[in-house]
């Protein structure tokens, strides 16, 4: 498999004054490792109106399941406040809550998945992902 580092796009929404820059967060992202049983396989970055949002693909048969879209908590480096480098986003699937933080570097998306069963059986866990631009797409 080869993959390309396709060119992301400004935000199709404006976004306010005093918002960070989103774009090197924003694009379809492929997790590095598709037979990775814990955390999403891919992501969907997109900026609305309303800020930043994250779509998650997780693992399921015959094609990943869709987690759904959810907004996300941009952060910034303290040195540059005017320029996004990392998100989190927080998916509630009743007995299950999964956090996914990401942060771009170099052209990759890290991102670390932490998730959590309410019923006190076990079974929580937490990983790390590398995620590549998927190729042809922003």
């Amino acid at each position: 498999m080869t993959s390309r580092s396709a060119s992301h796009t400004a935000p199709a929404t404006p976004r306010p004054p005093g918002t960070p820059e989103v774009s090197a967060l924003l694009g379809d992202w492929v997790n590095t490792d598709q037979r990775s049983s814990k955390g999403a396989l891919r992501l969907s970055v997109t900026w609305h109106e309303e800020g930043l949002f994250v779509r998650a693909f997780g693992t399921g048969s015959p094609q990943p399941r869709d987690w759904g879209q959810v907004p996300a908590v941009v952060y910034t480096p303290p040195d540059t406040p005017s320029a996004a480098c990392s998100f989190s986003a927080v998916y509630d699937f009743g007995s299950l809550r999964t956090v996914i933080g990401g942060y771009y570097k170099t052209g990759i998306l890290v991102t670390t998945t932490c998730s959590v069963f309410s019923d006190g059986n076990g079974g929580d866990h937490w990983a790390r992902s590398f995620f590549h631009r998927a190729e042809g797409r922003s």
